[in-house]
């Protein structure tokens, strides 16, 4: 299970970097400066890709598909997470750090749901491209995921190299 996670993982992540260098390169805007900006910044955002095209489509087709591609990359970070953090534990010998990988397990969910709401909201802003009072900014909810993220992937690592920190 933890290597086909690992691959479609793997397989999600170059194909959603490829599109979101397509969109930086055209407009000098990637995903996450969109998932961080405030309401008029999203918004200008949103009006540029609808006005760049790329082959037949537009840049916010692009941002579309990409954010679509999204809802299958949570799904699998969350499992991975959970996964990961879970077979920790197993080996994890001290006690708050073992807590900490479990809350990991509650927090990976969290922060998946965080990103479906955030997705949900950008996929609405895409479908009203002329309209910047219809732009749902979601920097409230990014900024959180991204912080919670990046304290269970502390966690983790620092479960995973701390029997080659402390030496016995």
């Amino acid at each position: 299970m933890k290597k086909v996670l690992v691959l479609v993982f793997i397989t999600t992540c170059a194909v959603m970097s490829y599109q979101g260098k397509i969109l930086q390169q055209l407009s000098g805007k990637g995903i996450i400066n969109l998932e961080l900006a405030g309401k008029s910044t999203g918004a200008e955002i949103i009006s540029l890709w609808n006005n760049t095209r790329y082959g037949d489509q537009t840049l916010l087709n692009v941002a579309e598909q990409n954010t679509h591609l999204d809802f299958l990359f949570i799904l699998v970070y969350v499992l991975l997470i959970m996964t990961l953090s879970n077979a920790q534990m197993q080996r994890e010998k001290t006690g708050w750090l073992n807590e900490l990988l479990r809350l990991n397990l509650f927090l990976a969910f969290v922060i998946g749901s965080f990103d479906v709401v955030e997705n949900i909201r950008l996929l609405h802003s895409f479908h009203h491209p002329a309209n910047p009072a219809e732009f749902w900014q979601t920097d409230f909810i990014a900024w959180p995921k991204f912080i919670i993220a990046g304290w269970v992937l502390l966690v983790y690592l620092f479960s995973v190299i701390k029997p080659y920190l402390v030496k016995t």
